[in-house]
């Protein structure tokens, strides 16, 4: 069995230019274009809790070298990490910015307030984007 290969984390810190919850996220298969369908920051929740699923589109800038991304879906104000996904990113040029997206399973949305997308690169927080869980108006 080979080691693995240890990649050094890129000392270069990001600067996260975009950070999107929608619907559906796609990537055009001829192009790489990402296709973001229903961009959302509120939902209306008729009975908590609920589950949802939700894709978030991230875009950073001045980024070069290997990053571990990690992005933490948050309930504020408690701070409470309700889950969390963590990738590997290589990104060659840092003149030029570079995008994905997370296609997300049924996240949990326990009671009404709002939720956190934070983005972190190398244990570094770059910001966020949120949701708000609100009641539907009773007439």
């Amino acid at each position: 069995m080979e080691p693995q290969e240890t990649r050094s984390p890129s000392q270069i810190i990001p600067v996260l230019v975009a950070a999107l919850v929608c619907d559906v996220a796609v990537a055009d298969p001829s192009t790489g274009k990402k296709n973001l369908i229903g961009i959302f920051d509120r939902i209306t929740v008729s009975k908590f809790p609920t589950q949802r699923r939700m894709s978030i589109y991230v875009k950073l800038a001045d980024a070069e070298g290997f990053y571990k991304i990690e992005i933490r879906y948050v309930q504020v104000p408690s701070g409470k990490i309700l889950a969390t996904a963590v990738g590997d990113f290589e990104i060659r040029d840092r003149l030029q910015a570079s995008d994905f997206f997370l296609s997300l399973p049924p996240l949990l949305i326990p009671e009404k307030g709002r939720y956190e997308f934070q983005v972190w690169a190398n244990d570094v927080f770059l910001g966020a984007t949120f949701i708000d869980a609100i009641s539907p108006i009773s007439a």
